[in-house]
């Protein structure tokens, strides 16, 4: 069986976010919690992700880390730009989760920033 590259696991997961997130805006009622439901498992998927792209990176000091944490920042605030707070915590749950697992030195690390997305 041949092998999808990864970089077209990641566009699918990132079509199936904004389709999901286009769906909650037009959307009111029984279709506005389908919508809902569909945008956090889409930001939770999309959290793991940025999590593990997180935990792979390389940075050379606190300035690429913040960056990079700023990168991860800024997928998360789609849902928060479309109103949608539930997606936003489920992303942030999501990617703070995977980061604990994966890599617990780099969570206990960031933890201690104050300016950290760990950190609320």
């Amino acid at each position: 069986m041949a092998r999808v590259p990864e970089h077209f696991s990641y566009m699918k997961k990132y079509v199936f976010a904004t389709v999901a997130l286009l769906a909650f805006v037009g959307c009111r009622g029984t279709e506005r919690a389908e919508a809902v439901e569909a945008a956090v498992e889409a930001a939770q998927m999309e959290g793991r992700t940025a999590a593990r792209e997180f935990v792979n990176a390389q940075w050379k000091d606190t300035m690429e880390l913040q960056k990079r944490l700023l990168e991860v920042r800024a997928k998360q605030s789609k849902y928060v730009e479309n109103k949608v707070p539930e997606a936003a915590a489920a992303f942030d749950t999501a990617f703070v989760n995977t980061l604990k697992t994966v890599r617990p030195d780099v969570a206990r690390h960031l933890d201690k920033k104050p300016s950290s997305l760990l950190t609320k």
